[in-house]
Protein backbone atom coordinates (compact mmCIF):
# COMPACT_ATOMS: atom_id res chain seq x y z
CA UNK A 1 0.00 0.00 0.00
CA UNK A 2 1.28 3.37 -1.01
CA UNK A 3 2.14 5.68 1.81
CA UNK A 4 -0.37 7.78 2.81
CA UNK A 5 0.19 11.88 0.63
CA UNK A 6 1.73 14.39 3.47
CA UNK A 7 -1.22 16.88 4.15
CA UNK A 8 -0.51 21.20 4.74
CA UNK A 9 -3.10 22.03 6.97
CA UNK A 10 -1.80 25.86 6.31
CA UNK A 11 -2.25 25.99 2.37
CA UNK A 12 -5.92 26.36 2.25
CA UNK A 13 -9.77 26.02 4.26
CA UNK A 14 -10.05 22.95 1.87
CA UNK A 15 -6.56 21.56 2.86
CA UNK A 16 -7.53 22.39 6.58
CA UNK A 17 -10.86 20.30 5.98
CA UNK A 18 -9.30 17.32 4.39
CA UNK A 19 -6.42 17.43 7.44
CA UNK A 20 -9.54 17.16 9.68
CA UNK A 21 -11.49 14.45 7.36
CA UNK A 22 -8.40 12.09 7.82
CA UNK A 23 -7.71 12.86 11.89
CA UNK A 24 -11.39 11.32 12.22
CA UNK A 25 -11.22 9.22 9.47
CA UNK A 26 -8.18 7.13 10.95
CA UNK A 27 -9.52 7.82 14.94
CA UNK A 28 -12.55 5.85 13.32
CA UNK A 29 -9.87 3.17 12.16
CA UNK A 30 -11.10 3.40 8.75
CA UNK A 31 -9.49 3.44 5.56
CA UNK A 32 -10.44 5.79 2.65
CA UNK A 33 -11.67 2.83 0.79
CA UNK A 34 -14.01 1.64 3.72
CA UNK A 35 -14.99 5.02 4.22
CA UNK A 36 -15.91 5.57 0.64
CA UNK A 37 -17.88 2.25 0.85
CA UNK A 38 -20.22 2.99 4.06
CA UNK A 39 -21.10 6.46 1.67
CA UNK A 40 -21.56 5.30 -1.72
CA UNK A 41 -18.13 6.42 -3.04
CA UNK A 42 -14.24 5.43 -3.91
CA UNK A 43 -11.73 5.43 -1.32
CA UNK A 44 -9.84 7.54 -4.01
CA UNK A 45 -12.63 10.50 -4.03
CA UNK A 46 -11.90 10.06 -0.30
CA UNK A 47 -8.60 10.38 -0.59
CA UNK A 48 -8.86 13.53 -3.19
CA UNK A 49 -10.95 15.14 -0.36
CA UNK A 50 -8.25 14.74 1.98
CA UNK A 51 -5.36 15.99 -0.27
CA UNK A 52 -7.54 19.36 -1.84
CA UNK A 53 -7.64 17.93 -4.97
CA UNK A 54 -11.57 17.27 -4.84
CA UNK A 55 -14.61 19.67 -2.80
CA UNK A 56 -17.06 17.77 -1.56
CA UNK A 57 -20.61 18.51 -2.00
CA UNK A 58 -22.78 19.72 1.20
CA UNK A 59 -24.78 16.74 1.38
CA UNK A 60 -21.59 14.49 1.51
CA UNK A 61 -19.94 16.77 4.24
CA UNK A 62 -22.75 15.97 6.36
CA UNK A 63 -22.88 12.58 5.39
CA UNK A 64 -19.03 12.25 6.77
CA UNK A 65 -19.87 14.11 9.81
CA UNK A 66 -22.22 11.90 11.10
CA UNK A 67 -20.33 8.76 10.02
CA UNK A 68 -17.10 10.05 11.51
CA UNK A 69 -19.09 11.93 14.69
CA UNK A 70 -17.26 15.54 14.29
CA UNK A 71 -19.92 16.65 16.03
CA UNK A 72 -20.27 19.75 13.07
CA UNK A 73 -16.81 20.19 12.75
CA UNK A 74 -16.39 19.04 9.06
CA UNK A 75 -19.56 20.67 8.43
CA UNK A 76 -18.29 24.46 9.41
CA UNK A 77 -15.10 24.05 8.11
CA UNK A 78 -16.21 22.98 4.63
CA UNK A 79 -18.70 26.28 5.69
CA UNK A 80 -16.44 28.32 5.79
CA UNK A 81 -13.96 26.83 3.10
CA UNK A 82 -16.82 27.87 0.27
CA UNK A 83 -17.16 31.23 1.59
CA UNK A 84 -13.57 32.08 1.14
CA UNK A 85 -12.76 30.18 -2.02
CA UNK A 86 -13.44 31.82 -5.69
CA UNK A 87 -17.05 31.07 -7.31
CA UNK A 88 -15.48 28.35 -9.58
CA UNK A 89 -15.82 24.97 -8.39
CA UNK A 90 -12.54 23.34 -7.09
CA UNK A 91 -13.28 19.99 -8.67
CA UNK A 92 -13.32 22.12 -12.15
CA UNK A 93 -9.92 23.35 -11.41
CA UNK A 94 -8.90 19.68 -11.26
CA UNK A 95 -10.07 18.83 -14.30
CA UNK A 96 -8.67 22.09 -16.35
CA UNK A 97 -4.89 21.19 -14.68
CA UNK A 98 -5.34 17.73 -15.69
CA UNK A 99 -6.65 18.67 -19.29
CA UNK A 100 -4.04 21.31 -19.52
CA UNK A 101 -1.03 18.81 -18.77
CA UNK A 102 -2.78 15.88 -21.09
CA UNK A 103 -0.89 14.68 -24.37
CA UNK A 104 -4.12 13.32 -25.86
CA UNK A 105 -7.77 14.33 -25.20
CA UNK A 106 -10.45 12.59 -26.36
CA UNK A 107 -14.30 13.94 -25.79
CA UNK A 108 -17.95 12.89 -26.68
CA UNK A 109 -20.75 15.50 -26.38
CA UNK A 110 -24.28 14.89 -27.48
CA UNK A 111 -26.19 18.18 -27.22
CA UNK A 112 -23.29 21.26 -27.41
CA UNK A 113 -20.34 21.79 -29.25
CA UNK A 114 -16.97 21.12 -26.58
CA UNK A 115 -15.86 23.53 -24.64
CA UNK A 116 -12.20 23.91 -26.78
CA UNK A 117 -13.86 24.48 -29.66
CA UNK A 118 -16.89 27.11 -28.59
CA UNK A 119 -16.15 30.47 -29.88
CA UNK A 120 -16.83 33.24 -27.82
CA UNK A 121 -20.55 34.62 -29.35
CA UNK A 122 -21.30 30.76 -28.92
CA UNK A 123 -20.01 30.40 -25.04
CA UNK A 124 -21.88 34.06 -23.78
CA UNK A 125 -25.23 32.21 -25.73
CA UNK A 126 -25.24 29.44 -23.99
CA UNK A 127 -24.86 30.96 -20.41
CA UNK A 128 -27.16 33.89 -20.77
CA UNK A 129 -29.81 30.70 -21.75
CA UNK A 130 -29.06 29.46 -18.43
CA UNK A 131 -29.44 33.20 -17.10
CA UNK A 132 -26.33 33.00 -15.14
CA UNK A 133 -25.71 36.85 -13.77
CA UNK A 134 -23.72 38.84 -16.62
CA UNK A 135 -20.55 39.28 -14.40
CA UNK A 136 -20.53 35.75 -13.94
CA UNK A 137 -20.70 34.97 -17.51
CA UNK A 138 -17.62 37.60 -17.95
CA UNK A 139 -15.55 35.46 -15.71
CA UNK A 140 -16.46 32.12 -17.00
CA UNK A 141 -15.93 32.97 -21.02
CA UNK A 142 -12.49 34.54 -19.78
CA UNK A 143 -11.68 31.30 -18.46
CA UNK A 144 -12.84 29.15 -21.32
CA UNK A 145 -10.87 31.43 -23.72
CA UNK A 146 -7.78 30.99 -22.08
CA UNK A 147 -8.04 27.12 -21.69
CA UNK A 148 -8.55 27.17 -25.05
CA UNK A 149 -4.40 27.64 -25.93
CA UNK A 150 -4.07 24.61 -24.94
CA UNK A 151 -4.71 24.06 -28.82
CA UNK A 152 -1.93 25.95 -29.69
CA UNK A 153 0.45 25.26 -27.30
CA UNK A 154 4.00 24.65 -28.57
CA UNK A 155 3.76 21.20 -26.92
CA UNK A 156 -0.09 20.80 -28.09
CA UNK A 157 -1.97 17.39 -26.87
CA UNK A 158 -4.24 15.33 -29.63
CA UNK A 159 -7.28 16.67 -29.36
CA UNK A 160 -10.12 13.95 -30.61
CA UNK A 161 -13.76 15.63 -30.90
CA UNK A 162 -17.12 13.46 -31.31
CA UNK A 163 -20.28 15.55 -31.63
CA UNK A 164 -23.92 14.22 -32.31
CA UNK A 165 -25.35 15.99 -34.78
CA UNK A 166 -28.05 17.48 -32.47
CA UNK A 167 -25.70 19.85 -31.50
CA UNK A 168 -25.37 20.92 -34.92
CA UNK A 169 -29.20 21.11 -35.59
CA UNK A 170 -29.43 22.98 -31.86
CA UNK A 171 -26.93 25.32 -32.63
CA UNK A 172 -28.48 26.05 -36.58
CA UNK A 173 -31.56 27.53 -35.05
CA UNK A 174 -29.90 30.41 -34.24
CA UNK A 175 -27.60 31.62 -37.63
CA UNK A 176 -26.03 34.55 -36.55
CA UNK A 177 -24.50 32.48 -34.06
CA UNK A 178 -24.20 29.69 -35.82
CA UNK A 179 -22.50 31.33 -38.62
CA UNK A 180 -19.36 32.30 -36.33
CA UNK A 181 -19.37 29.06 -34.64
CA UNK A 182 -19.55 26.86 -37.63
CA UNK A 183 -16.76 29.26 -39.34
CA UNK A 184 -14.95 28.77 -36.15
CA UNK A 185 -14.43 25.42 -35.97
CA UNK A 186 -13.30 24.54 -39.52
CA UNK A 187 -10.49 27.32 -38.43
CA UNK A 188 -9.58 25.19 -35.34
CA UNK A 189 -9.98 21.92 -36.94
CA UNK A 190 -7.58 23.09 -39.36
CA UNK A 191 -5.15 22.23 -36.89
CA UNK A 192 -2.95 19.01 -37.13
CA UNK A 193 -3.63 18.51 -33.62
CA UNK A 194 -7.54 18.84 -33.70
CA UNK A 195 -9.68 15.83 -35.20
CA UNK A 196 -13.71 15.88 -34.92
CA UNK A 197 -16.50 13.72 -36.13
CA UNK A 198 -19.74 13.68 -36.27
CA UNK A 199 -22.48 10.95 -35.19
CA UNK A 200 -25.34 11.66 -37.75
CA UNK A 201 -28.71 11.60 -36.59
CA UNK A 202 -29.11 8.44 -38.95
CA UNK A 203 -26.74 6.33 -36.75
CA UNK A 204 -29.41 6.06 -34.39
CA UNK A 205 -29.52 4.89 -31.17
CA UNK A 206 -25.05 4.24 -30.67
CA UNK A 207 -22.47 3.30 -27.43
CA UNK A 208 -22.92 6.90 -25.57
CA UNK A 209 -26.15 7.57 -25.13
CA UNK A 210 -25.41 7.70 -21.75
CA UNK A 211 -24.42 11.32 -21.84
CA UNK A 212 -21.34 13.28 -22.64
CA UNK A 213 -17.57 12.89 -21.12
CA UNK A 214 -13.71 13.45 -21.72
CA UNK A 215 -10.68 10.70 -21.81
CA UNK A 216 -7.67 12.39 -20.64
CA UNK A 217 -3.96 10.83 -21.30
CA UNK A 218 -2.03 12.75 -18.03
CA UNK A 219 2.03 12.12 -18.26
CA UNK A 220 2.65 10.10 -15.05
CA UNK A 221 -0.81 9.58 -14.23
CA UNK A 222 -2.58 7.55 -17.60
CA UNK A 223 -5.70 7.55 -18.22
CA UNK A 224 -8.48 8.98 -16.93
CA UNK A 225 -12.23 10.27 -17.27
CA UNK A 226 -14.28 13.50 -16.48
CA UNK A 227 -17.96 13.65 -16.60
CA UNK A 228 -19.50 17.00 -16.02
CA UNK A 229 -23.09 17.44 -14.61
CA UNK A 230 -25.04 20.46 -13.79
CA UNK A 231 -23.80 21.45 -10.49
CA UNK A 232 -20.54 19.73 -10.44
CA UNK A 233 -17.74 17.23 -12.24
CA UNK A 234 -16.67 13.96 -11.52
CA UNK A 235 -12.41 12.71 -12.78
CA UNK A 236 -11.54 8.99 -12.17
CA UNK A 237 -8.76 6.84 -12.58
CA UNK A 238 -10.14 3.79 -11.76
CA UNK A 239 -9.06 1.13 -14.33
CA UNK A 240 -11.73 -0.73 -15.11
CA UNK A 241 -14.33 2.53 -15.34
CA UNK A 242 -11.99 3.91 -17.83
CA UNK A 243 -11.30 0.91 -19.96
CA UNK A 244 -15.23 0.73 -20.20
CA UNK A 245 -15.43 4.48 -21.16
CA UNK A 246 -12.75 3.44 -23.78
CA UNK A 247 -14.45 0.75 -25.22
CA UNK A 248 -17.61 2.73 -25.34
CA UNK A 249 -15.61 5.83 -27.21
CA UNK A 250 -14.38 3.35 -30.22
CA UNK A 251 -17.34 1.78 -30.61
CA UNK A 252 -19.14 5.10 -30.79
CA UNK A 253 -17.08 6.15 -33.85
CA UNK A 254 -17.91 3.39 -35.96
CA UNK A 255 -20.57 5.17 -36.40
CA UNK A 256 -19.28 8.76 -36.63
CA UNK A 257 -18.85 9.98 -40.40
CA UNK A 258 -15.01 10.65 -41.09
CA UNK A 259 -12.96 13.62 -40.06
CA UNK A 260 -13.03 14.58 -43.74
CA UNK A 261 -17.00 14.15 -44.47
CA UNK A 262 -17.79 15.85 -40.99
CA UNK A 263 -15.61 18.94 -42.32
CA UNK A 264 -17.61 18.96 -45.74
CA UNK A 265 -20.65 18.85 -43.51
CA UNK A 266 -19.35 21.83 -42.03
CA UNK A 267 -19.01 23.36 -45.03
CA UNK A 268 -22.43 22.70 -46.26
CA UNK A 269 -24.04 23.81 -43.45
CA UNK A 270 -21.93 27.30 -43.75
CA UNK A 271 -22.80 27.39 -47.14
CA UNK A 272 -26.88 27.24 -46.44
CA UNK A 273 -26.88 30.00 -44.37
CA UNK A 274 -25.07 32.53 -46.80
Amino acid sequence: MPAAKELDPEASMWALFGAHLRFYRQRAELTQARLGTELHATGSFVGQIETAERRPHEEFVAQLDERLDAKGLLIATAVHAAKLTDDQPGWFDTFANAEAASRRIRTFQPQVIPGLLQCEEYMRTLLSRARVPHGTIDKWVARRLARKSVLTKEDAPEYWAVVDEAALLRLCTNQAVAKVQVTHLLDVIALNNVILEMVPMEAGLHACMDGAFVLLTVPGKGECTYAEGTFEGRMSSDQLGVAEVQRRYDLLRADTLSPERTRQHLRDLLEGMA
